[in-house]
């Protein structure tokens, strides 16, 4: 007996932010042709999901070193976070952390893509991400004891 609805249920790609997407199974595309068309998957790899946690929670260490700083007589380069330091510390945090939680989704919902004419895979800037916070953390941190 035939099973089959003579559909194809992949002529559509599954949408991103569907119910699928928090309780479905797919990491990845089974088949190998499909890995360049159907690139959406329904769950994250755990290293994938390591590095969007472990980036907000640098964004939060970055956040208050920065208003540590600013109040040894530091100045934000950035003027949309300068903006908003000056509208006082809780917005400047809800800000910062709200926009890289928004930029961190949209990089994880599409880790599966390449930037820059394919050269760039997504998941890779994705996993660099914790690192560069590191780095800013650091350099922070030695602003903060030295300067």
């Amino acid at each position: 007996m035939e099973r089959r609805s003579g559909k194809d249920r992949r002529a559509r790609p599954t949408s991103p932010l569907s119910l699928a997407s928090l309780m479905g199974r797919r990491r990845h595309a089974r088949r190998r042709e499909d890995r360049t068309v159907y690139v959406y998957v329904d769950r994250y790899g755990w290293r994938s999901v390591f590095a969007v946690v472990s980036t907000l929670i640098l964004c939060i260490a970055d956040a208050f070193l920065t208003l540590t700083l600013l109040q040894r007589g530091a100045m934000e380069a950035n003027p949309v976070m300068d903006f908003f330091i000056g509208l006082g510390p809780l917005p400047f945090l809800l800000v910062k952390y709200i926009l890289t939680a928004f930029g961190l989704g949209t990089l994880l919902i599409h880790k599966n893509l390449a930037i820059f004419r394919g050269r760039l895979p997504v998941k890779t800037l994705l996993l660099a991400l914790p690192v560069l916070y590191g780095i800013l953390i650091a350099y922070e941190l030695f602003l903060a004891t030295f300067v």
